[in-house]
Order: structure tokens, then sequence, then C-alpha cells
């Protein structure tokens, strides 16, 4: 069987929404399809893990924003690369507008939002797939919707190169985003600036790494990416319950780099 089949499914990537108790929250998704028309339902699977998961849970009721190619990727960075348990995803964000169900739309770098009602959940392990009856929806552009594949082909950011600092300094790379830091030595205090992940999350790029195969580590290990958010996990093999510590998928979402 090739699980690489799997990979050739098209995909679209929204930011879902939902409040709770006069809180909003949001994260990013690729799990959202329509599921009938008569009545029109949607269905959205979404990790356990997940603040926003247990928001709809509790309310029963959510927003899709659909993400165009007009998105830039201080969207991803801000819904997907942050949780709600630790920060305010609203607080200094504008770009937003309120439904008649009283929950945010994305208003910028997206071209649609559906507004739904949970009618079912299934339980479904690590995730939950609720079953929603669409309540309301708007076309707000014409752009067209954003992919995962044109997501890292255009939108994420793309490393600077490596080894060509003028005065031979060391490079730091991130490990989650990709992230290059220049200097002798990174503080141990430092934040990406990305994804925010600390300095544990860093490797020193070294001369030997910089030709080293894309598909191998510099100690010979191989590299796993995540086909939804391009996280990479390096080993020997990609453990049967390994779940993707930036977008929560399964290891069934991985490919073998």
């Amino acid at each position: 069987m090739d699980k690489k089949a799997m990979y050739k499914l098209s995909y679209g990537l929204f930011v879902v929404t939902a409040r709770q108790d006069g809180f909003d929250n949001g994260c990013i998704t690729n799990t959202v399809g329509q599921v009938t028309s008569q009545p029109n339902r949607i269905s959205l699977t979404i990790n356990k893990d997940n603040l926003t998961h247990e928001m709809i849970q509790n309310t029963a009721k959510f927003n899709v924003s659909v993400i165009s190619q007009a998105a830039d990727f201080a969207l991803f960075k801000l819904f997907g690369f942050n949780s709600g348990r630790d920060m305010d995803k609203f607080a200094s964000f504008s770009d937003c507008k309120r439904t008649d169900n009283d929950i945010f739309c994305i208003t910028k770098g997206t071209n649609a939002y559906i507004s739904a009602k949970v009618c079912k959940a299934t339980d479904l392990g690590t995730h939950t797939m609720f079953i929603a009856d669409v309540t309301d929806m708007q076309v707000l552009d014409d752009a067209p919707s954003s992919t995962y594949e044109y997501y890292l082909s255009n939108i994420k950011p793309k490393p600077a190169a490596v080894g060509t600092t003028p005065d031979g300094q060391t490079i730091w790379r991130c490990t989650i985003c990709g992230y290059e830091y220049v200097g002798e030595e990174l503080p141990e205090d430092f934040i990406c600036p990305l994804c925010k992940h600390p300095a544990s999350d860093f490797e020193k790029v070294s001369p030997a790494s910089i030709d080293a195969p894309a598909e191998k580590s510099s100690d010979s290990k191989s590299t796993w990416r995540c086909t939804v958010c391009g996280y990479e996990y390096e080993g020997d093999e990609l453990p049967d319950d390994f779940e993707c510590p930036i977008c929560g998928v399964g290891a069934s979402d991985f490919e073998k780099v």
C-alpha cells in the first residue's frame, strides 16, 4: 500500500474561530469540507489538545474563514504557531469582524467565511469530527483559495542561504520553522521571531551540514516532514503515535523526504 496516495488529496487552509465566555480564539486547520448540500452541512476535524476544540465542544458553534492566496505569513504565525492558552490572539488583531453568531471571522487574507452550528460530534481518538449545519456564509474576496502546497511555495518564508555571512559567523537554525540566527553564540533566552520557540529548538549549522543532502541530517538520520505545516522530525523511524508539535496531526500526515 502506497501511503503517498493520501498526499494527492487536495486540502484548503482555514482559520477556525470560536468564542466562549467573552474570549475569542482561533487556529489554522486544513480539515474542513462540505458533507451534504441538503441540508447544507460541513465537517471539521480538530485535535483535542487545541483550545479551539474545547471551545467548540462547549459552545457547539464556530466560524471557518477560508484562507486565500492573498494571505501573508503573519496570519499563519499568529493562528498556527501560538496557543490560545498562552496568549489572546485577537488582542491586537483588527482584520476581523463579528458575524451574526457573535464569533469573529477573518477579513484579510481570506476570501469567504462560513458560520456553523454543531449537530453531531464523533470521537476519533486524538481528534473530534464535528458535523455542523451552515447558518451563514459570505464571499469576501475573489482571490483564489490557498492550498498547503501554495503556502509552502509562496507564503512560508524561505530561510536565508547558509554559510554566506561575510565574517564567517556561526548560524543557528530553528528546527521548527527554519528561521536562522547569525552569531557566535545563541542567547539562552532567545525566542524565534517567527514561531516563538526557544533557543533549545535551534541547531548549530556546521559547514558539513550545509552541503549535506536535504533528506538527511548531519548524523545520517532520516527526515520526516509534516504535510500539513512543514514541521520536520529527524530519526531512523517516525513513531506510530507521533503527533506534530505545531499543528497536532498524526504520523500518517508525515512523509519521508
